[in-house]
Parts: structure tokens; C-alpha cells; sequence
């Protein structure tokens, strides 16, 4: 019998400005399975994911200071930089406008996600990104 849970040893980094979501959020997740490290802002997210090399990353966009961008325009250009697999990048955001959307494909985010979150939606794609990190 198999009692893998969906995110059985998957890294997320979670990016997450607003603490009651950031801790609910985290919660959730780490009941899946998956090893998650919350932080509060771009800065510590685009080191964090940087220094860890997560299966994913969770992101806010609109955050105090550094927004979303910032972060995945860094986290991407390390990765280029050192040859690493991009993590994939989700943008979970308040704002669901087609500007907030297309600006998030453009500066690399793979998902676009609208609060409150459709938790089967980000747990099938924090699912596939982990098995796809297995897998290599």
C-alpha cells in the first residue's frame, strides 16, 4: 500500500507578505508533505529560493519593498547563472486582470493563480513540479 502524501518530500518555497495566509498556507502544505520554507518578503524569498533550488516556488506579487517580479526576474537569472533547473513558479496574487496575468508569464512564472487559491488547482501543480525534480 502506497501512503506517499501528494507533496511526500517536495521543496516549496512560499512567499507570502500577509502572516495569517503565509502560516495557513504553509500548514496546508506541509500536511502534504512537502518541506516548506515560508519568509515574509522578495528579498529573503529570492535568496532563499536561490540557496535552496526548491521543486517550486509560491509567490505573492504584490509584496511590501521587492515585489513578485523582482523575485522571479532574480531567482531566474541565478539559475541561468549556475546552470540550474528552473523551479517552477507559481504567482498567487489578489490581482486576476489580464495585465497582472500576462506580466506574470512575462517575467517568468509558469501558473497564475488568484486568491483565495483553488487548493486542488496549486496542489496538482506543486504535484507535477515535485515528481517532475523526482524524475530527474
Amino acid at each position: 500500500m502506497n501512503t506517499a502524501l501528494p507533496l511526500d518530500q517536495g521543496t516549496i518555497v512560499l512567499v507570502e507578505d500577509d502572516l495569517e495566509a503565509r502560516e495557513s498556507l504553509s500548514a496546508l502544505l506541509t500536511s502534504l508533505g512537502a518541506n516548506v520554507v515560508a519568509v515574509s518578503d522578495a528579498e529573503e524569498g529570492s535568496e532563499t529560493a536561490s540557496r535552496l533550488l526548491p521543486d517550486a516556488v509560491v509567490c505573492d506579487i504584490m509584496l511590501p519593498g521587492m515585489d513578485g517580479f523582482y523575485l522571479i526576474q532574480t531567482l531566474r537569472e541565478h539559475e541561468i547563472r549556475h546552470g540550474v533547473e528552473p523551479a517552477v513558479a507559481i504567482a498567487l496574487t489578489g490581482y486576476g486582470d489580464e495585465m497582472h496575468r500576462l506580466r506574470s508569464f512575462a517575467e517568468g512564472f509558469q501558473h497564475f493563480l488568484t486568491k483565495p487559491a483553488d487548493i486542488d488547482q496549486l496542489v496538482s501543480v506543486l504535484k507535477a513540479a515535485v515528481e517532475r525534480r523526482a524524475r530527474h
